[in-house]
């Protein structure tokens, strides 16, 4: 299986959650755009991943951290393979006005209306949810009922096991997926 991961806002492909996943599967078996780009750079990067991934004779799955949760749902609806969000912004509106007062409208508008394709477009089966405590989204409130059609697994770790929005203890829980998955 190809592994791609998408990093969050103000991070990026030299993310721990990423330098884990590579230390794990092997440099060859992980995937990491960088999106740290103009809104406009994004789409047309979103357009060419999704080309990628659809024709990869591989099985593909994205893990994305954060607003990459969210990006990489969107892919993954495109492109119809298998995602793990991990403490997913899917509510851009609501989420970045708590990250920084400095951001551009449009990207804004854009992450809204990925979104909205996301929610209407999302394969519950393919579609995994691991959520902490997290600090900065109510997953409650926020992440779990945007899944209406449901999904594969959503899991809420405990604080021993990961906690915080930065997902700390991934790499431990990541390593115990790919070795129950294969």
């Amino acid at each position: 299986m190809k592994y791609y991961y998408f990093h969050g806002y103000k991070s990026s492909p030299m993310a721990e959650k990423a330098n884990a996943m590579r230390q794990i599967l092997g440099h060859d078996n992980v995937s990491v755009p960088d999106f740290n780009l103009s809104a406009e750079e994004i789409s047309d990067l979103f357009d060419s991943l999704c080309d990628e991934i659809s024709s990869s004779k591989e099985e593909v799955c994205i893990v994305g951290s954060s607003l990459g949760g969210l990006f990489s749902l969107y892919v993954a609806s495109r492109a119809k393979c298998n995602v793990i969000l991990l403490n997913p912004a899917l509510v851009p509106i609501v989420i970045i006005p708590k990250v920084t007062d400095n951001i551009d409208v449009n990207a804004v508008v854009m992450a809204q209306k990925l979104s909205l394709y996301a929610y209407e477009h999302y394969e519950a089966d393919k579609t995994s949810v691991w959520v902490t405590d997290d600090s900065l989204i109510n997953h409650d409130v926020l992440t779990k009922p945007y899944f209406y059609k449901g999904v594969k697994e959503y899991k809420k770790f405990d604080k021993s096991i990961a906690f915080d929005h930065q997902f700390i203890g991934f790499k431990d829980v990541f390593e115990k997926y790919i070795q129950n998955n294969g």
